[in-house]
């Protein structure tokens, strides 16, 4: 089963959307723009949420919010699994070593950095470390951090990289929160894995209120990233965050050598967000999408679980869900004014279909 073209496009876009965090607002509102323009434009109406009854879905469903789950917490353990080439983090420190030294003399005598110089180094490296504004402004020694990288060739800088590369993993897994959707409420396999088997529910919500807070992102945030976004899942691919580990790692060095003020600002602030939306195509008939917390969504470390507030519009009892706890569900649902809705077996098409109450 193949994505849909909509999702092969959007992650095109996300690969070609790098912002990085020193950029000025009206570049990175431009690309926040871009990304809002493409999921206004392929947007579902409605996202559906598979839920059992246990005590704390009932509890959010009662109260208006969205749980949302650190990946550490998803059923997936492959879940936020970014891919890093280890090979070319190690040639990309060893390029700085063979070609910074003539660039760090001229950048703390106050000279403009010669062209040979810039040749020496490769392109990535030049604007995480040589063009990097804060890092001229703050004289931090580029020659000793050259030493430092040094003493890591000889067979420790890989095992360096590879230390840095698990970190990431565990940063992506314990820092942000996720919730799960997906477009059709008639999937029989998610009545079955994520609504015990039948008996839970599903809550419908509005796209266009749900991911309300994407859409009108504001322009004097300079980091410009939303408390919460709503975008699609891709499969069949990964995360390439060569990159990004690259960073972490020089921006340990640098720590090492100036403390905590030395700090080199990062590649990319979507980095996050990529990271929790890339999924095995085992998982594709999920057609799934993903509201994310990024780091400002949720307080930090306040546990496996938080919450996001968000009212669902309508809501599914599922075809086998007991009549007792029907009816405890039917009187949220009608405090809260849901629509109603049960799911009936149609067995000899082996299909569910919703039937209005």
């Amino acid at each position: 089963m193949q994505q849909d073209d909509y999702r092969q496009e959007f992650a095109k876009l996300l690969r070609d959307t790098i912002i990085p965090v020193y950029n000025d607002i009206s570049s990175k509102h431009k690309s926040y723009h871009r990304l809002n323009g493409y999921i206004k434009e392929n947007m579902p109406k409605s996202l559906f949420r598979y839920r059992s009854t246990e005590t704390h879905n009932i509890k959010a469903l009662r109260r208006g919010y969205i749980p949302v789950t650190k990946p550490s917490e998803m059923g997936d353990v492959f879940d936020s699994q970014i891919a890093v080439d280890i090979k070319r983090v190690v040639a990309e420190i060893k390029a700085m070593e063979d070609g910074t030294d003539a660039i760090a003399n001229h950048v703390y005598e106050g000279k403009p950095i010669p062209k040979y110089a810039l040749r020496a180094v490769s392109p990535r490296i030049r604007r995480v470390v040589v063009n990097n504004l804060y890092l001229t402004k703050t004289n931090l020694a580029l020659k000793p951090l050259l030493r430092l990288c040094a003493a890591f060739v000889g067979g420790k800088l890989r095992k360096h990289a590879e230390n840095e590369f698990k970190r990431t993993i565990d940063v992506l897994k314990e820092t942000g929160y996720i919730a799960c959707f997906c477009e059709d409420v008639n999937e029989v396999t998610m009545w079955d894995r994520y609504a015990d088997k039948h008996k839970g529910y599903a809550l419908e919500y509005e796209f266009e209120t749900l991911n309300a807070k994407f859409h009108t992102v504001e322009t004097t945030n300079k980091r410009l990233q939303p408390d919460y976004i709503v975008l699609p899942v891709i499969y069949g691919e990964k995360y390439d965050s060569t990159l990004i580990v690259l960073h972490s790692l020089i921006n340990g060095f640098a720590r090492d050598l100036g403390g905590e003020s030395a700090y080199i600002n990062h590649p990319d602030e979507l980095w996050c967000i990529k990271g929790y939306l890339y999924k095995s195509a085992a998982y594709e008939h999920e057609a799934e999408w993903r509201l994310i917390t990024p780091m400002k969504g949720v307080v930090r470390d306040t546990g496996p679980y938080a919450n996001v507030n968000a009212k669902p519009k309508a809501i599914y009892y599922g075809a086998e869900m007991p009549d007792k706890k029907l009816q405890e569900l039917d009187k949220i649902a009608t405090i809260n004014g849901l629509k109603r809705y049960r799911m009936e077996l149609i067995p000899l098409e082996m299909r569910v279909e919703a039937v209005p109450l």
